[in-house]
């Protein structure tokens, strides 16, 4: 499936999008404050998990065609 750049904008400014990314925001500041406290379990599993969220808010229009591209490689 193509996706032209114009779609990724109008995606990132969808309502449902903003407000998925600001839940991942709120998730992983959580995460980090939990880190910090020493209150978890499994620090590598969170780090993970907070780098995780990072990639996913960062996205940006060309991350997401490279990341197309190296699918349709396998």
């Amino acid at each position: 499936m193509v996706i032209t750049k114009e779609e990724f904008l109008e995606w990132k400014e969808h309502p449902a999008t903003k407000t998925l990314m600001k839940a991942l925001v709120n998730d992983r500041e959580f995460m980090k404050e939990q880190l910090c406290r020493g209150l978890v379990e499994n620090e590598e599993e969170v780090r993970g998990r907070c780098n995780a969220i990072l990639n996913i808010i960062a996205l940006d229009y060309k991350d997401l065609v490279e990341g197309a591209r190296e699918d349709a490689k396998y």
